[in-house]
């Protein structure tokens, strides 16, 4: 059984249009006590990113109503640049995934996803780095 991180201060957007992606996303990520806001297409991603800036990292949908996944990723970046974003598809074809790493993102991964993947993707971004001792650490110890 992997370790559950604790993401009780940490606050993720899913956008996805599909409901029962939501529903899984969710109950993998429950444990972890992360805050989880909910868009449904690209329009209501975009507006969650500007209306709620404690929002860490989008896990975004490639296709969805309204505006895809592609067009919201290019507006979010426009404003929140340093934001990670990780595409979540269920098309397994190059050319999302290279229309998606040439829009930044920072993952891709393909649903449906196993529970102990997104919480190591995850834990990249949403895990504080471990400090590691400098020699000056050392010397005044």
């Amino acid at each position: 059984m992997p370790l559950i991180p604790d993401w009780k201060n940490r606050s993720i957007l899913i956008a996805d249009d599909d409901v029962s992606a939501h529903a899984l996303l969710s109950a993998i990520l429950k444990p972890t006590g992360i805050n989880i806001y909910s868009a449904y297409d690209g329009t209501e991603a975009f507006a969650a990113c500007i209306e709620y800036p404690d929002i860490q990292l989008i896990i975004m949908d490639i296709r969805m109503p309204e505006m895809n996944g592609v067009e919201a990723t290019r507006l979010i970046r426009k404003y929140r640049a340093d934001l990670p974003i990780i595409a979540y598809s269920a098309l397994n074809q190059p050319e999302y995934k290279h229309l998606m790493r040439k829009m930044n993102c920072e993952e891709f991964l393909l649903k449906p996803v196993h529970p102990d993947i997104i919480l190591a993707t995850l834990s990249k971004y949403l895990d504080p780095q471990p400090r590691v001792p400098s020699s000056l650490d050392i010397f005044l110890s």
